[in-house]
């Protein structure tokens, strides 16, 4: 399982997962959280999409796991509305650990 060394890194890939699905999405670090004596973190990121026709983003992005030797792991979606209509939030996790070599 890869281990990444920075969030960056993994908002890239998300980043680049969506857009070879041909969409646009906003995507950053959501949360984290760490167990005691390690020196990873579980990190959520989240990424918005614009509801309409978002289902073939949630159909390219559900296996972005294999793309990242699980790595980086969908973990589902949710549909909140906005002033300029509904936005749907896509949640991904990753372990992260700064001191990872690459």
């Amino acid at each position: 399982m890869t281990v990444y060394a920075s969030e960056a890194d993994v908002i890239s890939a998300i980043r680049i997962k969506i857009e070879n699905a041909g969409h646009f999405a906003k995507v950053g670090f959501f949360s984290d959280e760490q167990g005691v004596e390690t020196l990873e973190r579980l990190a959520v990121f989240r990424a918005a999409i614009a509801m309409e026709d978002s289902e073939p983003v949630i159909n390219s992005v559900c296996d972005i796991g294999t793309d990242t030797d699980r790595g980086i792991r969908y973990r589902g979606s949710k549909v909140e509305p906005t002033e300029a209509g509904e936005v749907r939030y896509l949640f991904f996790e990753a372990k992260i650990n700064p001191f990872e070599e690459k």
